[in-house]
């Protein structure tokens, strides 16, 4: 898949992964892909659990987090068993998330589409520093020390990991 193919709703949805890093694109690849599938009938509806803490003033590291993307979690898994295509735009950042993420989709029917990140750490810190000067809504100020923690809890798929995934698209970038 090159980036240009819509999703087409009248076949099987499709459940759409983000699998990167803070700093690496999500939201803006997630927002380009909301974008592309508009003009289709029933197109994919995107989920950032940011945007929805955001939305309800609450910050990042909230105790309510865990409340949030538990209600979040049940209403993408409602739709995508009803033949909604979704995007899921957190980062997946763990082999048994992904894991269960697809084998969520499959026992709805789904096709599963695998967006990898591959941005050199130094490239994140940049534009997470640039983010950081004037954060957007959903966005939360990240630290080196926490990008840092989080490239150490990060798990990269490995070739095997991604054939698993009925689309894999891998998006690079540098400075």
């Amino acid at each position: 898949m090159d980036g240009d193919e819509a999703v087409d709703a009248t076949a099987r949805p499709v459940l759409i992964l983000y699998c990167a890093l803070p700093g690496a694109g999500k939201t803006t690849a997630a927002r380009e892909r909301e974008r592309e599938t508009g003009a289709i009938r029933f197109s994919p509806i995107r989920f950032s659990t940011d945007e929805w803490m955001a939305e309800l003033g609450l910050d990042y590291f909230d105790p309510l987090r865990d409340r949030v993307q538990a209600r979040l979690d049940r209403l993408w898994r409602q739709l995508l068993e009803r033949g909604q295509s979704v995007i899921l735009e957190d980062g997946s950042w763990t082999r048994a998330e992904r894991d269960e993420l697809r084998r969520l989709a499959r026992r709805s029917g789904a096709i599963t589409e695998l967006h990898v990140f591959d941005i050199p750490v130094e490239e994140l810190w940049r534009r997470l520093e640039r983010r950081n000067e004037r954060p957007g809504r959903g966005e939360v100020p990240i630290t080196r020390e926490l990008l840092d923690e989080s490239v150490q809890r990060f798990e990269a798929p490995d070739a095997a990991e991604l054939a698993l995934f009925d689309r894999c698209i891998v998006h690079t970038g540098g400075s």
